[in-house]
């Protein structure tokens, strides 16, 4: 006997959602002969969950120097019965094609879809034919949920420019060098998949150590966290998202670089609605030094949402309550219409979605973990119709990036006084170019 069961949404292709929307759609069953069964259940399912090992000390290769941390949220529960109900002994099906429609409300409050080597944040359909002396039989399609981040209405600072800076000396004892010192510098520190992070590095290289490259890169981090009954504890993981080859800078010289890092699909920043998997981005700019010494790195805090900031700026009417804040102090304003939250602005075109590889990479990559002695396989329910594995999809937005910082005004003033104050600096090579 064959059955076949397809679950299929309404007017959404890609099976992408944002929190507040309804979600619609329907399931078809064809049998070519008569199917007893005590009942057909469909449930709708979002929940997160982690679940990573430690070592414990002693010896590694035994099972019980490791300690399991876990825990799990659900979002959306939802259980229908398509056919029969929950006291029902047998019913019979008859051959031939059968639709079932269904709809379920998606909390405003859902965290984004996330899949990464220690947790998930996942959504799911699944119809189950609950057969009598059997194993009940499953389909299951997978869905995503992105959390609407409209960056217009959270902290204005997401406008104003960036600045962080850091230096650092060399010393063989008891000398100690001049510093090296660097300066990054944003425009702003709110963007969107698709947009260009422009930014401006000023490597101040004061020492002796020559820096030999600069290394920037734009850097997802999650950090998971275990719930009760497991012991509470927390783990960190590191995604690079690009990253760009810089210039070398020479000893005694300062020099000024401009750079862009594009933004890929990725989901968005995310502190309060997920208990367990917490998501942040930033900027990292590393001078590798010659030598056998420490490089220096200085970063900047970036956040990604799902609506671009717009030309205009966002003003809450006065006397309207204020929107309630995460731990960031990043306050959501829920969009007019919750399936195109980019819509009130008409210069912001549709995106189009795409999978975030970055994830995809680590994912498979977790499979191989000399730290899981029992690596999860790859299960039926996070396959595609198309038989591929499943992954969430992202928005990608095709609008302008916004421009390089231009140079401070302590920038300006230091180039004006070494074009007079050294203007022998072309003698020596060791010394680069002045600014």
């Amino acid at each position: 006997m064959t059955v076949t069961c397809e679950i299929e949404f309404d007017n959404n292709p890609h099976g992408t959602y944002f929190g507040g929307q309804v979600l619609t759609g329907r399931v078809t069953l064809k049998l070519d002969k008569v199917k007893l069964v005590k009942a057909v259940t469909l449930n709708i399912n979002g929940y997160s969950e982690t679940r990573w090992r430690e070592r414990r000390g002693g010896n590694a290769r035994r099972r019980k120097a490791r300690r399991t941390f876990y825990g799990r949220e659900d979002y959306i529960a939802s259980k229908t019965f398509l056919v029969g109900s929950n006291l029902s002994s047998q019913c019979s099906i008859e051959p031939g094609v059968h639709v079932y429609n269904f709809a379920c409300q998606i909390p405003t409050e859902c965290p984004s879809s996330f899949e990464g080597t220690h947790g998930r944040v996942r959504y799911m359909t699944s119809v189950t034919l609950v057969r009598p002396w059997k194993f009940d039989q499953n389909y299951t399609r997978c869905f995503t949920v992105l959390k609407v981040m409209d960056l217009n209405f959270d902290s204005p600072l997401l406008r104003v420019p960036a600045h962080s800076e850091t230096s650092k000396t060399y010393c063989c004892w008891p000398c100690t060098s001049d510093p090296l010192a660097l300066q990054l510098t944003l425009p702003q520190t709110g963007f969107v998949p698709g947009q260009n992070v422009p930014l401006s590095v000023l490597v101040t290289n004061d020492s002796h150590i020559p820096v030999e490259q600069l290394m920037v890169t734009l850097v997802m981090l999650v950090t998971y966290h275990s719930k009760p009954p497991s012991m509470p504890n927390s783990t960190f993981e590191r995604y690079i998202l690009n990253t760009v080859k810089g210039d070398s800078v020479a000893r005694n010289c300062k020099k000024l670089f401009n750079y862009e890092l594009r933004v890929p699909a990725t989901p968005p920043t995310c502190f309060n609605l997920c208990g367990l998997i917490q998501i942040a981005y930033q900027v990292e700019v590393e001078a590798q030094v010659k030598g056998c010494h420490t490089n220096e790195q200085v970063s900047v805090p970036l956040t990604i949402g799902s609506v671009p900031l717009s030309q205009h700026v966002h003003i809450q009417p006065r006397g309207m309550p204020q929107q309630p804040l995460d731990a960031q102090g990043l306050a959501s304003a829920p969009p007019a219409d919750p399936a195109n939250p980019w819509a009130v602005d008409d210069s912001i075109p549709p995106p189009n979605y795409q999978e975030a590889v970055h994830m995809r990479s680590a994912a498979s990559s977790s499979k191989k973990d000399d730290t899981d002695d029992d690596p999860e396989p790859v299960q039926p329910n996070t396959l595609n119709p198309d038989g591929s594995v499943y992954q969430p999809l992202y928005p990608v937005f095709d609008i302008p990036s916004p421009t390089a910082p231009p140079p401070s005004d302590w920038t300006q003033n230091y180039m004006a006084e070494r074009a007079f104050v050294n203007p022998a600096a072309d003698a020596d090579k060791e010394k680069g170019t002045w600014l």
